[in-house]
């Protein structure tokens, strides 16, 4: 267990501590950052993806993966539109925390009421789709919650420069909290993550 893995964990879990209760104009500041992060940096994003294309033709040719793998790899003008479009999309939503889902008075002036709050620390492993790095830390983000994220090792070029661009931007969101969302990158992290009961509330496999 590496202690650069222990770091990000601990992080993480002291950042969902000022994320579960973060003012809706705050996380819709950031969303709108990265979107706006996204719209002014697509050629280096369209570098990086071909650099992750380039290498993952070898894997192709050699059948450690198929078609239908290297084809969700690539990333165009359409499909970073429509990532761009989802986050600003996502700002016109509902915040979904702490909203009153159900309540029964018990007395007087005793009222039992069901509430909607994050979930906590969220790690996810996601499968060799780039687009699905910002889909999922914008729903994250969105929800109050913190998230470790790990994606196919096909796209890790793609992967770090969308979490590159994101850091930036959450960056110049005044009141928003670093390390919310972070990347990991082989399998041994993900086996550490599965240990981290203590930090970590949920695992989702992706795909």
């Amino acid at each position: 267990m590496t202690e650069n893995m222990i770091t990000i964990a601990k992080k993480s879990k002291e950042a969902f501590l000022k994320m579960m209760n973060l003012d809706t104009s705050i996380k819709n500041k950031a969303l709108a950052s990265i979107a706006k992060k996204l719209e002014e940096n697509k050629e280096e994003i369209f570098k990086a993806n071909k650099e992750d294309l380039k290498e993952a033709q070898n894997l192709l040719d050699n059948d450690e993966i198929n078609k239908a793998t290297f084809d969700r790899l690539k990333l165009n003008e359409a499909k970073l539109n429509d990532l761009i479009k989802g986050l600003n999309d996502l700002i016109h939503l509902d915040d979904p925390v702490n909203k009153v889902l159900w309540a029964k008075e018990l007395d007087k002036d005793l009222i039992l009421k069901k509430v909607s709050v994050p979930i906590g620390v969220i790690g996810v492993i996601f499968e060799a789709r780039p687009d699905c790095f910002i889909q999922i830390s914008s729903l994250i983000i969105k929800s109050g919650n913190c998230a470790i994220l790990k994606g196919g090792r096909e796209c890790t070029k793609t992967n770090t420069i969308f979490y590159e661009l994101l850091k930036e931007a959450l960056n110049k969101v005044e009141g928003f909290p670093q390390n919310v969302i972070s990347l990991v990158y082989t399998r041994e992290d993900v086996k550490n993550m599965l240990e981290f009961d203590e930090y970590i509330n949920l695992i989702i496999p992706r795909g």
